[in-house]
């Protein structure tokens, strides 16, 4: 006798609910979705015992009495009728599993009235078998009872988490339903409180009704969404939420995007808040790779990658304040003084209920300009002659793009001289541009510079706005590979060990498209014969252990990037390094007219101060 046999129909039925009923969260959302596929514009939760308890009630199309016999067959679904209706999905079900899995594990009611009928119907089930069906009086709708979840299944009974675990999960599910069907009215009621109501009236006020009006305040829209600024950094990716027509998902691919664009903008260890909305031709994305359909695939991974990113660092560019913290409000800080040591509450990692500073002044009273002159040339201004170059060398540079572009025909001096200077023009009304909206008060702590700037008072950490300018001009320098090589009269020898020595020669190309000239010494040595040709405000060592210490750390990280920051970073000025009022202003007109605010490790680079700020300080308010 063969050993291969065939299981009872309540035993595979039992096997096939584990799949889709994994926990009460995952039923809940079944049923949601249920709901939600039957054009509801309001649903009703009532959750009890730890989620062995669910009710469900909505207004949506219900269903006849034939068709309530039919919902708990397995693979029964009004949703697709033949094989290539998978590929073009449009709804949220289509398995015909749910209430088929759900009903064999429970205790299960059923009772609903379409439009057309006069009555409604209810039915009645114990393990997945129908018990008993009647007519009742209802409204159109459909309300499905669940009692005592997985009775007949002891060993998944008794795998069930504590109640405010299971409680925590379905309000998880519940949120990013509400997202997604931002105008459909959803209530979430646990063991008999309100835990979550949104009202369906679109996705700024369901973003409200769920995260607070603070949440709402920090989040900057986009073309696909929202992205949250450093005040919602989370401590993982639980608050990225993506979804693909109208399906919420968990897309690394989309998750991953995001975080690159936010790249350089996030401090270590913190993860973006964003809510990223994608519509994809159906027939590109496939949903039926996990029983949760909460997994999908899609047909052109690096388009959507791109799209995502693109459309992000779009929405980025040159936006100062999204990224610059504000001082918090008066009524947040305890006293009848302005304290100065709050300012340590400042902090980025502490930042959670700040606000932004969105308007801005049209108009900023110009500052004389007088103000602004430089005697003589500080060290910093020559620095940056040296590294990177000033007036005089773009004036050079243009003229012998001038004679290139003329040639063979002969150039006067007139021509030259005219050229000049406007390119010299150009540089000075920039300049002046940039002046006039700004004034350096001083340094604090020689670490600080304080600014006033279009009617606010700005706090910049001096070591990450140099540090920021760097990273930009080497990234310019690499991309036009201008990078030169500095020969060492003495070359420095370096001890390594052979997984750093693996490194540093598996990257040596990398290593010289930044200046480094690198030799083999011994099996544990190596040479620096060349260095780039910039002035390095640290000991060639130091910036190149940096260097390889970030590449042992972050197995994965791009040579490029950690050549760039760590480059920028051990070359940019010190905390506790005092500068000149030239050396400051410098610094600031550098940044601004570069445009971006995070340091390459994603801390903010200014603090703003605005006068409403300071008068509720001082009680003046």
């Amino acid at each position: 006798m063969g050993k291969i046999r065939l299981l009872d129909e309540s035993v595979s039925n039992i096997i096939s609910a584990g799949e889709v009923v994994e926990n009460p969260a995952s039923m809940v959302k079944e049923l949601l979705e249920n709901s939600l596929d039957a054009q509801s514009d309001t649903i009703i939760l009532d959750i009890k015992d730890g989620g062995r308890y669910v009710k469900i009630a909505d207004n949506g199309s219900g269903m006849s009495r034939e068709d309530l016999l039919l919902s708990i067959e397995r693979h029964a679904t009004s949703k697709i009728s033949q094989k290539d209706d998978l590929f073009s999905l449009t709804t949220y079900g289509f398995r015909g599993e749910a209430l088929s899995s759900i009903s064999a594990v429970s205790k299960f009611s059923i009772t609903s009235r379409t439009e057309d009928e006069v009555v409604g119907h209810m039915m009645s089930a114990l393990g997945g078998k129908v018990t008993n069906i009647k007519e009742i009086e209802r409204n159109r709708g459909t309300t499905i009872e669940i009692k005592e979840l997985f009775y007949n299944t002891p060993a998944r009974l008794k795998f069930l988490r504590k109640k405010n675990t299971e409680y925590l999960h379905i309000k998880e599910i519940i949120i990013q339903e509400a997202l997604a069907n931002y105008n459909v009215g959803i209530t979430l009621i646990i063991d008999g409180k309100v835990s979550i109501k949104t009202t369906g009236n679109g996705l700024d006020n369901t973003i409200v009704e769920i995260f607070g009006g603070n949440t709402l305040k920090n989040l900057k829209k986009f073309e696909l969404g929202y992205l949250g600024n450093s005040n919602l950094y989370k401590h993982n990716r639980d608050f990225i939420f993506t979804f693909v027509n109208g399906r919420m998902v968990k897309s690394k691919l989309i998750e991953d995007a995001v975080i690159e664009g936010y790249y350089t903008k996030l401090m270590k260890g913190k993860y973006p808040f964003a809510i990223v909305y994608m519509n994809v031709e159906p027939s590109e994305v496939d949903v039926n790779v996990h029983p949760s359909k909460k997994v999908v695939k899609f047909a052109n991974e690096e388009e959507i990658f791109n799209e995502v990113l693109s459309k992000i660092e779009n929405s980025f560019a040159g936006d100062e304040d999204f990224v610059s913290p504000t001082m918090k409000e008066a009524q947040e800080i305890k006293g009848s003084f302005l304290d100065f040591s709050e300012f340590e509450k400042f902090e980025p990692l502490k930042m959670e209920k700040q606000s932004f500073v969105m308007d801005i002044p049209q108009n900023p009273t110009p500052y004389s300009q007088d103000s602004f002159e430089v005697k003589e040339k500080s060290q910093l201004e020559e620095y940056y002659d040296r590294s990177f170059g000033d007036n005089k060398v773009e004036v050079e540079k243009k003229e012998e793009e001038i004679k290139e572009e003329k040639s063979p025909k002969i150039i006067s001096d007139t021509e030259i001289e005219i050229k000049k200077k406007d390119v010299l023009e150009e540089k000075t009304v920039k300049k002046e541009r940039v002046n006039q909206t700004f004034r350096v008060i001083g340094q604090v702590f020689d670490t600080f510079i304080l600014v006033e700037r279009n009617g606010i008072f700005e706090v910049y950490d001096q070591h990450i706005v140099h540090e920021r300018i760097l990273y930009e001009q080497l990234k310019a320098q690499y991309s036009n590979k201008n990078n030169s090589i500095q020969q060492l009269l003495v070359p420095i020898r370096i001890t390594v060990d052979p997984r750093e020595y693996q490194i540093i020669f598996d990257n040596e190309e990398e290593f010289g498209k930044f200046g480094f000239e690198l030799d083999k010494f011994s099996d544990n040595e190596i040479l620096i014969r060349g260095v780039p040709t910039m002035e390095l405000r640290d000991s060639i060592e130091n910036i190149f252990r940096n260097i390889l210490n970030g590449l042992k750390d972050k197995k994965n990280i791009d040579i490029k990037e950690n050549i760039l920051i760590s480059m920028s970073c051990r070359g940019a000025v010190k905390a506790g390094e005092r500068l000149t009022i030239e050396e400051m202003k410098l610094l600031i007109e550098k940044l601004h007219s570069i445009g971006e605010y995070t340091c390459p490790h994603g801390r903010p680079i200014i603090l703003k101060i605005t006068l409403d700020d300071l008068e509720k300080l001082f009680k003046r308010k």
